[in-house]
């Protein structure tokens, strides 16, 4: 361990506090979220005397208020259509204002709830089960305002159990269309927090690589405390080997906040990092570095008022691969059955642009490493085996053996569609059924990339492949192959059918959005 990430008493803070040249390129933060730093980055001063200890610079908090309005716009939209609107059309009464005052002070008391319950503090929310408990028990307020109102009118009746079912659901869509807008803008660098990455061991290089390559998570490095090595992740940001610059360097970025890695420092040094971070009214946040333990297998067990966490053993009952063959036969029966029509149509469509075959099989690796042929519409030319010359260069997955390309000359015009909107996958439905497949799991990939797989990675033949899975519905549009490899681990470390059945559900509203916004561009 360095000296220099020891306790921070020691430390000559005028010494420590200067920063590496950086090349500014390298990264960027939205302006609206950028705090101004003119004032803040100057040396501080000094009082009592010239052996006072300099004061660390504060960083004010960053802007969120644009993002934090629109929120707040949308769920107020939320609201009135389902206390406001609803109750009007359902309560009866020949009076407009007996029919409005109910849903119109649910409404109001809702609103305040929601910031109460803190649906409006974005470390609150970060896990859709919580968002969508604190909106029901912000819901129960309103609905004890809609029904006092209507007791007072002298016309109670049953019509809060309708509103407020109907806002338990408007405002989940809500928080959910919001929450997909907010993942695609910071895909393209939009709306990213600034953090200063506290540690330089190979966890902490781990970390950046995670965020680097996942902008969609919402968080961007712009320095670093610790060591400065050729090759780091971090080569091209400022750092300081000193806990002490934290603050300034924290100001002369724009970071609102901290990602301290515990196992990169002793104990006395993320103990006075947290310290010096929150005296400076930065965000901390600290990583463990667990990888593939996922958050449901955690539990807090507090000893002697210490943060201790128990892990949960990966135990699956013997019911639980049944249940999940039982829902792959159902599942895939009753889809197949509703989406027949569509599987129709799309092949008269394919067969008639081009006359060529409607379906495509091709070999994928399966379970135990196995291959199978996987079943799909044909999206691509019917020559689609003839590569172009200059295919390779339009590889968008730079970091893997995975091929991805937006623009890739072989599909079809009915095929970009197709593709889109995963209608070209429902075939797969046959290989569920078969055995094969699986509704959930990760995707099947190709011979040449599954020989190109490391030894952990191919502990994602463990299970059956999906028609969809975890990287789909969090990562699908990433490039990067990190992404896909931490995604496809981490299900197959914490496996439940609970956790299909998540997946299941954000699939259908993803694909739906995916549809529509493939029909508006090609209009």
């Amino acid at each position: 361990m360095s000296s220099d990430l020891h306790p921070f008493t020691h430390l000559d803070l005028a010494k420590e506090a200067t920063l590496t040249p950086y090349d500014e390129s390298a990264f960027t933060i939205d302006p609206e979220l950028t705090p101004s730093t003119e004032a803040i980055i100057e040396p501080p001063k000094l009082e009592g005397g010239p052996s006072a200890k300099p004061a660390p610079p504060t960083v004010p908090p960053t802007k969120h208020w644009l993002l934090r309005t629109r929120l707040v716009v949308i769920d107020c939209a939320g609201l009135f259509v389902s206390w406001v609107v609803l109750g009007y059309f359902l309560v009866n009464s020949y009076d407009t204002l007996h029919r409005m005052a109910p849903g119109a002070c649910a409404a109001v008391v809702t609103l305040f709830a929601m910031r109460s319950v803190g649906l409006y503090r974005a470390r609150l929310c970060t896990r859709r089960a919580d968002e969508i408990k604190r909106i029901f028990l912000a819901g129960l307020w309103g609905a004890a305002a809609f029904a006092l109102v209507q007791h007072h009118l002298k016309n109670l009746g049953p019509q809060v159990l309708a509103c407020f079912g109907a806002y338990v659901l408007v405002l989940a869509l809500c928080r959910w269309q919001y929450g997909r807008w907010l993942r695609a803008q910071r895909a393209k660098g939009r709306w990213l927090r600034g953090v200063v990455l506290v540690g330089s061991n190979d966890d902490a290089a781990q970390l950046a690589t995670m965020l680097r390559s996942e902008p969609e998570l919402g968080y961007l490095v712009t320095g670093v405390i610790g060591e400065c090595t050729s090759g780091a992740p971090w080569d091209t940001l400022p750092t300081s080997p000193s806990i002490c610059s934290i603050p300034h360097l924290a100001a002369a970025t724009g970071a609102s906040g901290v990602l301290i890695v515990p196992y990169a420092l002793s104990s006395a040094s993320t103990q006075n990092a947290i310290a010096i971070a929150a005296a400076a009214n930065l965000h901390v946040q600290v990583w463990p570095g667990w990888p593939g333990i996922g958050n449901q297998r955690l539990r807090q067990t507090p000893l002697s008022d210490e943060p201790f966490f128990y892990v949960e053993p990966r135990a699956q009952t013997r019911w639980q691969p049944v249940a999940k063959r039982a829902l792959d036969l159902v599942g895939a029966s009753f889809i197949l059955l509703i989406t027949s029509p569509i599987i129709a149509a799309s092949a008269l469509a394919i067969k008639l642009e081009d006359r060529g075959p409607v379906f495509h099989r091709g070999e994928r690796v399966g379970l135990g490493g196995n291959t199978f042929l996987v079943y799909k519409l044909r999206s691509m030319t019917p020559n689609d085996g003839e590569l172009p010359p200059d295919l390779a260069t339009m590889n968008e997955r730079i970091d893997g053996p995975l091929f991805k390309a937006s623009n890739d000359p072989r599909v079809t015009r009915i095929g970009k569609f197709l593709r889109a909107s995963s209608i070209d996958e429902l075939p797969q439905l046959f290989n569920v059924l078969q055995g094969t497949m699986s509704l959930v799991g990760p995707r099947p990939a190709l011979p040449s990339e599954a020989a190109q797989f490391d030894e952990d990675l191919q502990r994602r033949h463990s299970v059956r492949p999906g028609v969809t899975g975890l990287w789909q519905v969090e990562a699908r549009h990433n490039p990067s192959f990190n992404a896909y490899r931490r995604l496809d681990l981490r299900y197959v470390d914490n496996w439940s059918l609970w956790l299909d059945l998540t997946i299941l559900a954000s699939t259908v509203p993803s694909v739906a959005s995916q549809a529509v916004g493939s029909l508006r561009r090609s209009q």
